[in-house]
């Protein structure tokens, strides 16, 4: 198996792009961690915090360190723009390859369970009924006394040590309202970030193969053949 991971490239992000334009948010995410992964590397039964990891690096190689965010005061509706360094997001030694377990009492029952991956995430719909007791029955191992179905309380149990199981399983930035002061933890969807960039990255190189065919007749492989910075010459040249 092939230690070298791949990378997103001019080459390839029109080919990303349009696999994951009919995929839902957590198809996306496999699809774009796959791209950062190790050849032969299955993704998908990896836990949160690796696919994190992968997506943070495949988004530094390809756009850079600086990811802009924006945010909406929960207090006062202010909106702020803030930038997060992607290498302050990493988990912490770089998300494990194997689901952790762990066991815990609750209600009268010893629950191991383990740390959630990208293929739980996959097989749960989240706008249906019960998304979210479907999503963490999927990491329940092993119900001493065994029980047909667990009561919520115990879920909710197992739901709040997930975290301490898998740092970094989410990204969360701690900001500050300059306009009224008040503070708060405020989720980032990293797949979600880095698909925005894939997208527009997209649409951009469709503008620049649209205007260039135009221009000159060439295909769409004659324009991509052709570096940025000559690409932007031609361009410009064909606006002049």
């Amino acid at each position: 198996m092939s230690l070298v991971p791949r990378q997103l490239t001019e080459a390839n992000v029109l080919d990303v792009w349009e696999s994951g334009l009919a995929g839902p948010p957590a198809a996306r995410s496999l699809l774009l961690a796959s791209m950062a992964a190790p050849s032969g590397c299955s993704v998908a039964d990896l836990p949160l915090s690796a696919l994190n990891s992968l997506l943070l690096e495949l988004r530094r190689g390809a756009f850079g360190d600086a990811l802009p965010c924006a945010a909406d005061c929960p207090e006062c509706g202010e909106c702020l723009d803030v930038t997060v360094a992607a290498g302050e997001l990493l988990p912490s030694g770089g998300g494990g390859a194997v689901a952790a377990t762990a066991t815990v009492t609750s209600y009268g029952r010893t629950v191991t369970y383990r740390a959630l991956t990208g293929r739980d995430v996959r097989a749960v719909d989240p706008a249906a009924p019960g998304a979210r007791q479907t999503l963490l029955r999927r990491c329940v191992l092993r119900v001493d006394p065994p029980a047909h179905d667990l009561p919520d309380e115990v879920l909710e149990d197992v739901a709040r040590r997930l975290a301490d199981l898998d740092p970094g399983a989410d990204a969360v930035l701690t900001l500050d309202c300059p306009q009224c002061g008040h503070g708060w933890d405020a989720a980032l969807d990293l797949a979600e970030h880095l698909w925005t960039d894939v997208s527009g990255y997209a649409h951009r190189l469709l503008h620049e193969v649209h205007a260039l065919a135009r221009a000159y007749g060439w295909t769409e492989a004659d324009v991509l053949s052709i570096s940025p910075t000559r690409r932007q010459f031609y361009l410009e040249a064909s606006t002049g």
